[in-house]
């Protein structure tokens, strides 16, 4: 039984992006301390926002595709998905999107996973595993 884990965090990739980053939202809470009067709370409450709002970029997420399915866990919360409910691959130079839906639509960014996958091999595992879900549900009748 095949099966792959890997963990994805871009922040530790991009090093320069990662600083601004830290910059911005350190001052974002400077700059709602003030404004609110030197509210402590609230400029604590502004960072805590802006990093949860970023949290993809800046903290790990953990991703798993085996032959039932794919899945992924972040913050503690975690997704999986069978194969057979992905009607649609979009492959970029370093990432998959797994799309419910056979042509593009606007829900697809609500529905659809974006999955970081940088190996060679775990993409035409995924893009395999896809494309055999989509031909038993023709077999099927579906």
């Amino acid at each position: 039984m095949t099966e792959f884990a890997w963990k994805d965090r871009p922040a530790s990739k991009q090093r320069g992006r990662a600083i601004f980053g830290y910059i911005v939202i350190a001052l974002t809470g400077i700059v709602i301390y003030w404004a609110s009067d030197n509210n402590i709370f609230f400029g604590l409450i502004s960072i805590v926002l802006m990093f949860l709002a970023s949290g993809r970029f800046y903290f790990t997420s953990h991703y798993f595709a085996d032959e039932t399915g794919f899945g992924e866990k972040f913050l503690g919360s975690s997704r999986t998905r069978k194969w057979h409910e992905f009607k649609r691959v979009d492959i970029g130079k370093n990432a998959l999107f797994l799309s419910p839906f056979e042509k593009p639509r606007r829900l697809d960014s609500f529905r659809g996973i974006f999955v970081p996958v940088e190996n060679d091999e775990i993409k035409e595992f995924i893009l395999k595993k896809v494309e055999e879900a989509k031909e038993s549900e023709k077999k099927e009748g579906f």
